[in-house]
């Protein structure tokens, strides 16, 4: 497993996982070209993102969600409160709704 923390602060927060199968994001409180730069920094392509894991709607965890997910279509893991907090600012088309026992390819 690999784990690379993109951003961490009050400007914005983002992590990249990968495993043997799996690319994803938790969080995307950057922009849209911020997260850009930091992958390929990693030789990652932000169209091998599998998803994105939020951890809660503060502005410094999912600023950049917007304009990511337009641009790339990732699909987004979150809560139903999540959903609709960010519903109120945009609408979410690419999501799935966490389940206790939710699974990303090789990551559970």
């Amino acid at each position: 497993m690999k784990v690379s923390v993109l951003a961490s602060g009050s400007k914005g927060n983002s992590s990249y996982i990968e495993t043997k199968e799996t690319k994803i994001l938790v969080d995307l409180g950057m922009t849209t070209l911020y997260i850009e730069k930091k992958l390929a920094n990693l030789d990652i392509s932000p169209e091998e993102i599998d998803a994105i894991i939020l951890t809660h709607t503060h502005v410094d965890h999912v600023s950049g969600l917007k304009v990511f997910t337009k641009k790339y279509n990732t699909k987004v893991y979150l809560t139903e409160k999540m959903l609709k907090d960010i519903n109120e600012i945009f609408e979410l088309k690419n999501y799935e709704i966490i389940s206790a026992d939710f699974k990303i390819k090789d990551l559970e």
